[in-house]
């Protein structure tokens, strides 16, 4: 049961970061779409793809998660 609450934890706290990253992401698009210099719409384009890449790591982190509790779920329902 620990292992269990403590991944729902984790979860919901990467849940959190990628609410964030959602928003950060957006900010990066907004940026790249009317940045007043090319410096600025580069920068905002390397933001994006870094910000990309972490989104990308928490949603395989999430769905790991996710299948860690199915396979918990499928255990407690057989005994």
């Amino acid at each position: 049961m620990f292992k269990e609450t403590q991944l729902h934890q984790e979860f919901l706290d990467l849940e959190h970061q990628m609410r964030l990253l959602d928003r950060q992401l957006a900010d990066a698009l907004q940026r790249i779409r009317h940045g007043s210099s090319p410096d600025l719409v580069e920068k905002a384009k390397q933001d994006e793809r870094h910000l990309l890449a972490e989104l990308d790591r928490l949603m395989t982190r999430l769905r790991a998660i996710e299948g860690q509790l199915l396979q918990i779920q499928k255990t407690a329902t057989r005994h």
